[in-house]
């Protein structure tokens, strides 16, 4: 996985997805993650309504970058590309 790949962390809370930035023996991690939404229609919903604007209700809004923990990690695939396009209208990052 090269740096700057749209990703997905797969945790047992949700899936969060971002930009890989870098990894070591403890922690990944992502610019601009947001959590999703859980919503399955994404073909139908708007950008802003499909992630959440942060990763927990008392964090920060938008964190720009945040590692997490690989001990809550359950996966990490390369984000497919229609999911990566409604993550970049979120965050405003337009390279894919």
């Amino acid at each position: 996985m090269d740096v700057g790949t749209v990703v997905t962390l797969v945790t047992a809370r949700g899936e969060i997805v971002g930009r890989f930035e870098a990894y070591d023996e403890r922690y990944i991690t992502l610019s601009r993650p947001r959590m999703s939404s859980g919503n399955s229609d994404f073909s139908e919903c708007a950008a802003e309504d499909f992630f959440a604007s942060g990763i927990s209700i008392t964090g920060e809004k938008g964190p720009e970058v945040l590692s997490f923990s690989l001990a809550m990690v359950l996966a990490v695939t390369v984000t497919e590309k229609s999911f990566a396009k409604k993550w970049a209208e979120t965050t405003h990052d337009w390279v894919i």
